[in-house]
This record gives structure tokens, C-alpha cells and sequence, in this order.
């Protein structure tokens, strides 16, 4: 079975190992946990911290790399900050997807096209922007893969905050044909999971490759929202894209989850890549707090798919021990390569938070018991600085003026939007507010709340955690458990951070059999590298994101390419003896880069990176 967060982590655990409680960056996938109990109740489908970045940047740096070229992409509605995604390259032209931008500004999605026929100076492709369906965006995958005769774009579709799409217009994978890039034509829209509704599952990544022994074109699709959430289809003809297989999920199939460290509980898929090696067809899937796996799918059917080997966190963060810290990993395994000999596999562990919440119930029955809290992206993030603490009062719903008050404000979900509540509670004179899930069948799930205020720290917890909080015994039904009257007496709380760094890269040695007869592999942890600021409390805010989010292995040294957000991009060497940082670009007023993708072009490597705020650069090593 699935592990989910536990509603309490039993008191007592050694003050330094200190427990993840909030590695959420796309909070447990399959527990519906982006779903608006109404329209406009105001859920973002993703933190609005993800992908953001603070203002401020770290300086320039630039050795062992050279910008061979660079081009911005036009603004779409409400500006470009954070609108740039991913990034995927074929022949004279590269792609990046749109996102919905900083959270806040008109949701737009698509994809850009970008002419690289001359590398030094590359620019977008006038009047050429691919749209996604209103009310969707692209983000984390593009690709290029020539099916038959045409050049197929793929992108996948989230849904932007806030919107309703029709029925049958939303989630799945989009197919173009860009045989001609200027002139897009729609192959098909929305393949992908509808478990027989008219609408697909929403997909946050997918991978697309041709099986020579099959000569058939598969497509792995990350289903957000079940847990079966690797979906495997034909699209060896793009205007007919077929299901394959929706049974994959790599806990209750593999058990790729880990009892311990505690608090590694958002198990989900989030990103794939294949490479073939020997007779077989290799993926790397990341599974956020189950791991790196490795899967041999040379057959996709349901059944068919094989564990080669998955990783386990270690008991001790080793970044965070390097500097003297104890406390446990986060997770958060977010995208891999395997190098091109198939004997290491490069992952990033994705983390855009350099606080942990600590969270603890200080009174009533419940004292001691500590609790998961997710912030509300436009309100004061928990820090050293900030924190939760003291008396709480039940205040029901707040959807109306309430009386005066203080301290903090301990709110029900459900009636009205999440900004109204915390709007009422400001009001009022509460310093902060805590809302915990409705009575509804999935109460234990946790939402990012749409929400600003420049004073007024607001966070969300799981019902569970709202009843213990005001006295009621959650253990039989918590989802079924009515609340009590308002005013109704509640514990104190402390909700407080401290440092644990941003998220860091990791290199395992991998054995991966390539004969057919053989299945059972290994990946064994070698090294780990991170960019020093990102582990320097200093540059913990107002430098940007120092996460950072993906990599690309070189074809023929042993080279890998980092996006690391606003830590910039980074040259690692790797080996059987770790990795070593050889190469580093940050530009002037900064960077903020999303995808990184390796091309050659007259037999020479160049790398494409994505950066979030501007468009496209072109990077080689001397």
C-alpha cells in the first residue's frame, strides 16, 4: 500500500534528526490534492513557490563555459517572468514550452519556436507560437521525434489555476506535425488517461521513444492524478494515439518506497527518460520520495514492465552532514539521465524551499504531535525569521466579518475562497491563520492555497491535524468527523523553520544487465554536488531559487549539464571517484534556468538551456 504522511510523527526523535515535513513541491500526486472544492475556491495545481524566484540574484560567473549565442522570446499576456519552461532541439529549430507564468499574471500556454540554423544568433520564429487549449499550459516536457515521415511535437497539459475547461479539452499529451516548423498542424489533442470520462488525467511530464525491435512509438505519460501514475501509449500513428498501459505504480508494484528516515511520503512519479542499452529499453523514472528507479520497459504492456533497481535515500542528508548538520534528506527525486554507457545515472533532487517546517501541537491531548503545514504562495513564508506560535481560535469557516481577535486563526476549508478567509481573519486582528481540509472523501490531502497578504502567515494542514488540534479523536474517521461549534476551545501551535539548504544533484553507479534472460540490476550512490551558496544560510532569501532542477548527460565525455535556476548553469565532470564542478555561467542581472538539452551540429556538442524570464541560450565547453 501506498505510504502517505502520517497524520502525527510520534514525539521523541533526537532534536537533530529533524523531519521533512515539507517537501511539497507538487504535493502528493493521485490524492487529488489540486482540486477545487468549487470554482474559484482558489487551489494552485502547484506551489506557487515552484518556479518562482525571489528578487536578487547571485553575481556573474562565467569559466569553462562559452555563451555561444542567446535570443528572448516575445512577451505574452502579462508579461514574461516566469513564462519560459523546457526546451527540446531538432535540426534548425528548438522549442519551449510556455508556462502559466509567476502565478499571478493571465495563465497563457504554448510553445515557442526558436530558429538555431545559425547558433551565434538564434531568434524565435515570427508569428510561430503553439498554443496550448485556453485554459491549459505546458511546462515540464517538449520533445521532437520523427514518426513515419513527419516530425511530431509533443507537449503535455496542466491545467491553469483557476480554470474550468470544457470537458475533453484538458490534461493528456497534444501531437503537432512540424515537418514544416513554421507550420504547425494538429495531430491530435488531449491523449491520454479519461478511465473512460471524456476528459484525460492532467500529465506533468512524459518521455516519447521508437522501439527498433517493435517498430512501434511509445509515449510514458506522468498521470497526475492517480497512483497508478506512469501511462504508457502508442503513438506510432500520431493522430490515433492508443493506451497501452495505466497499471503502473511503482510502489505497489515494486515497493519502491522506504520506511525509513521518516517523513520520505509524497511518493509519486514526476519525470522519465529512455535510452536504449545492448537489447533492452532502459527507463529512468523519478519518483520523488521513492527514489531513482530503473525500469526495463522493451515491453510497455501491463504485466510486461520490469524493476531493474530503485535507490533509497540515506538515514542523513549528505549535503547538510558535510556542513555539520544532522538531519534527514528531503527527497524529492525530480529528473535523471543515464550516461551513455549505461554505467551511471545522474539525478537531481528538486527543493525550493531551504527551510524545514517543524510543526508541532504544544497543548490539549495531542501535545507533542507534530504535523504537516503547507504555505500559500503569496503570503510570509515560514523562516528563521518568521514563524507560528502560541494560542489558536476556531473560527469556523470565516467567510463573514468576524469579532475581534488574536493570535492565530484555526479555519475550516470549504464555502468560500481561500483569500476571503484569510482576508476576514487580517481583519480581525489575527497575526496568522491555519485552515484544515473539509469533511470530504479526501480530507487527508493537502492543497496550495491561492492567497496574498504581505503580513499574514497562512498555512494549510490535513483534517486529521485540525481535529487533534481541537481535541477530537481523528483515528477512526476523520474524513466522516464533524467539527465543532466555533469558538470551541483549541491547542497551542509552534510552526517554525529552520535552514536545510536547496536541492542538490546526485551520481550513482549503475549495473544494468542488457540481455533479454537477465532483469535484476543495481544503483549504488557514489557523490553528491551542490552549488555552495545553496547550502549557505547567507543566500537562503532574496537571491532567487538556488535549486536545482535538471540535467543533461554529454554523448561522449564525462560531462553533465545542470539548469540550476537562479544559481545558473553548471559544468560537472563525473566518475567512478564522484563529481567535480568545471564550468559555471551566471549572466549580468542574473539567470533563472529551466531546461538544459545537448545537440550536435557539425560534429561539434553544444547545450541548449531554457531560462524561465528571458528565452533561449546556447552554451559550449571549451
Amino acid at each position: 500500500m501506498r505510504r502517505r504522511l502520517p497524520a502525527a510523527i510520534a514525539a521523541g526523535a533526537a532534536a537533530t534528526l529533524l523531519l521533512p515535513m515539507a517537501a511539497y513541491a507538487h504535493p502528493d500526486h493521485g490524492q487529488q490534492s489540486g482540486k477545487e472544492m468549487f470554482p474559484g475556491e482558489g487551489v494552485i495545481v502547484e506551489g506557487d513557490k515552484q518556479h518562482g524566484g525571489d528578487e536578487g540574484h547571485l553575481d556573474p560567473v562565467s569559466y569553462g563555459v562559452e555563451v555561444v549565442g542567446k535570443a528572448p522570446v516575445s512577451p505574452t499576456e502579462g508579461g514574461l517572468e516566469g513564462r519560459v519552461a523546457d526546451v527540446y532541439a531538432k535540426g534548425d529549430y528548438a522549442y519551449l514550452t510556455s508556462f502559466r507564468g509567476n502565478g499571478t499574471d493571465a495563465c497563457v500556454g504554448g510553445v515557442f519556436v526558436m530558429d538555431i540554423s545559425d547558433l551565434e544568433n538564434p531568434a524565435e520564429v515570427p508569428d510561430s507560437f503553439i498554443p496550448t487549449s485556453p485554459g491549459s499550459y505546458a511546462g515540464e516536457g517538449v520533445q521532437v521525434i520523427t514518426i513515419g515521415k513527419r516530425d511530431v511535437l509533443i507537449h503535455q497539459n496542466e491545467t491553469c489555476p483557476g480554470a474550468t475547461p470544457d470537458a475533453g479539452t484538458f490534461g493528456g499529451i497534444n501531437l503537432w506535425d512540424v515537418t514544416d516548423p513554421t507550420n504547425p498542424v494538429q495531430l491530435a489533442a488531449h491523449a491520454g488517461d479519461t478511465d473512460g470520462g471524456a476528459s484525460a488525467n492532467t500529465v506533468h511530464s512524459f518521455y516519447a521513444w521508437y522501439d527498433h525491435k517493435s517498430k512501434r512509438t511509445w509515449a510514458a505519460l506522468v498521470d497526475n492524478e492517480e497512483f497508478a501514475d506512469v501511462d504508457i501509449m502508442d503513438i506510432s500513428d500520431p493522430a490515433n494515439p492508443v493506451m497501452v498501459n495505466d497499471t503502473l505504480d511503482m510502489e505497489a508494484l515494486f515497493g519502491v518506497s522506504q520506511d525509513s528516515p521518516a517523513g520520505l511520503t509524497s511518493i509519486f512519479s514526476h519525470d522519465m527518460d529512455v535510452v536504449k542499452l545492448g537489447s533492452k529499453y532502459v527507463m529512468s523514472l523519478n519518483y520523488w520520495d521513492g527514489g531513482y528507479v530503473v525500469l526495463d520497459v522493451s515491453d510497455p504492456r501491463p504485466g510486461a514492465v520490469k524493476l531493474i533497481a530503485e535507490s533509497d535515500y540515506a538515514a542523513l542528508d549528505e549535503e547538510r552532514l558535510a556542513r555539520g548538520q544532522e538531519i534527514s534528506p528531503e527527497g524529492n527525486a525530480h529528473q535523471s539521465e543515464i550516461s551513455p554507457n549505461g554505467k551511471f545515472l545522474i539525478g537531481t533532487d528538486e527543493d525550493f524551499n531551504p527551510f524545514r517546517i517543524v510543526a508541532t501541537i504544544d497543548s490539549g491531548p495531542y501535545a507533542g504531535t507534530e504535523f504537516r503545514a503547507v504555505q500559500a504562495g503569496g503570503t510570509p513564508a515560514i523562516s528563521e525569521d518568521q514563524s507560528i506560535s502560541g494560542p489558536t481560535t476556531f473560527v469556523g469557516e470565516a467567510c463573514s466579518a468576524l469579532p475581534a481577535g488574536s493570535g492565530t486563526a484555526l479555519v475550516e476549508r470549504g464555502t468560500c475562497a481561500f483569500q476571503v478567509k484569510l482576508d476576514n481573519i487580517t481583519a480581525a486582528g489575527y497575526d496568522a491563520g491555519i485552515v484544515f481540509n473539509a469533511v470530504r472523501a479526501d480530507c487527508e490531502t493537502y492543497v496550495n492555497m491561492l492567497a496574498d497578504s504581505e503580513t499574514t502567515p497562512f498555512v494549510f494542514v490535513n483534517r486529521t491535524t485540525g481535529l487533534q488540534m481541537l481535541g477530537i479523536d481523528p483515528t477512526s474517521s476523520p474524513c466522516t468527523v464533524a467539527s465543532p461549534a466555533v469558538g470551541s476551545g483549541s491547542a497551542d501551535v509552534t510552526i517554525e523553520a529552520i535552514f536545510d539548504g536547496w536541492g542538490y544533484v546526485r551520481l550513482f553507479s549503475t549495473d544494468i544487465p542488457r540481455s533479454p534472460k537477465e532483469t535484476t540490476g543495481s544503483i549504488s550512490q557514489i557523490d553528491t554536488y551542490a552549488v555552495e551558496e545553496s547550502q549557505d544560510p547567507a543566500y537562503a532569501e532574496g537571491y532567487g531559487d538556488l535549486s536545482v532542477h535538471e540535467v543533461a548527460i554529454d554523448p561522449d565525455e564525462n560531462l553533465a549539464y545542470l539548469s540550476y535556476y537562479a544559481a545558473g548553469f553548471r559544468v560537472v565532470e563525473y566518475g567512478k571517484d564522484g563529481m567535480t564542478e568545471v564550468g559555471a555561467f551566471i549572466d549580468e542581472g542574473g539567470n533563472n534556468f529551466w531546461g538544459v538539452e545537448v545537440i550536435e551540429r557539425d560534429g561539434e556538442t553544444y547545450v541548449l538551456a531554457s531560462d524561465r524570464d528571458y528565452g533561449l541560450y546556447v552554451f559550449q565547453t571549451p
